[in-house]
């Protein structure tokens, strides 16, 4: 289907949000990501999980923006377009969904099993904005840098942390172009070029950040990518070690080798330094 509008005006469910992230992830499960995640709740806050010394408080209202506590700092992320959402709703083990009664966008937020935050941002048609802001509240002398695979790493006097190259899906989970912008500072731009596109509504968009020392980047290379496309997991358990690793990343890294071979780019996996946690991503070779 091509890139039309859809004619009605309401806004984004729960469930609408839920069912976009289901469908939209190419064959990973993202809800298992965050399955056996324990939280817990208060007066402010509809998640607050503590995983690997790292502290994650979501909020039950959206313009709150959400609290990371670890290496001894607190670090705070603003949602964009919060305006017009109503309450988080936990919609998972680990995930709230911001509705909104009117508007073409919305956000879910997830905490993890490797201690990483996923930030979701659902699009519902093309009258929806290319550009979402997070406004990062970071400690003094803190610096923002993008990195060659798209990435960023967000520079703070304590530790680096790593915001991962993002990637989005339309719903019949075909990849949309997404990329970061960043000022330097306190804010980064997630930019999904989906005007003018042939897609089909709602696209949902992955922005990843692990806050903390929690695991390390392994980076494929073309043929190597390639290897993975063509059904190659047990190659990938070697490359990121153990089988449960590759197990857990599986579905979603074949499906991610493939785009990725197809379009001249390679796979990069987070490997938690925790478990068998795995995750796939997109980058430049």
């Amino acid at each position: 289907m091509s890139a039309t509008a859809h004619a009605d005006t309401g806004g984004l469910t729960a469930n609408a949000i839920q069912s976009a992230v289901a469908s939209t992830v190419g064959g990973f499960d993202l809800a298992s990501t965050s399955d056996e995640v324990t939280t817990t709740s208060d007066t402010d806050s509809a998640v607050i999980s503590t995983i690997n010394g790292t502290t994650v408080d979501v909020p039950k209202s959206a313009g709150a923006g959400i609290t990371v506590q670890a290496n001894g700092q607190t670090i705070g992320i603003d949602m964009p377009n919060t305006s017009g959402t109503q309450a988080g709703t936990v919609t998972a083990p680990g995930i709230v969904s911001y509705p909104t009664t009117s508007g073409d966008t919305a956000n879910a937020v997830q905490a993890d099993e490797s201690g990483a935050t996923r930030f979701l941002t659902v699009i519902k048609d093309a009258d929806a904005p290319e550009e979402f802001q997070y406004s990062l509240d970071l400690p003094q002398g803190s610096t923002i840098t993008k990195e060659d695979d798209g990435s960023l790493t967000v520079h703070t006097p304590a530790s680096d942390y790593t915001v991962a190259a993002p990637w989005a899906h339309d719903a019949n989970g075909a990849h949309v172009w997404t990329q970061w912008f960043t000022d330097g500072e306190s804010t980064i731009d997630l930019v999904v070029n989906h005007h003018g596109e042939d897609v089909t509504y709602p696209i949902t968009a992955d922005p990843w950040i692990s806050w903390g020392w929690t695991g390390y980047i392994v980076h494929l290379n073309r043929a190597e990518t390639l290897r993975v496309a063509q059904g190659g997991v047990a190659f990938l358990a070697y490359k990121i070690g153990g089988g449960g690793a590759a197990f857990a990343a599986g579905a979603g890294a074949q499906w991610l080798s493939d785009y990725a071979s197809r379009h001249g780019f390679c796979l990069s996996i987070f490997k938690s330094y925790y478990g068998t946690y795995a995750r796939p991503s997109i980058s430049w070779c």
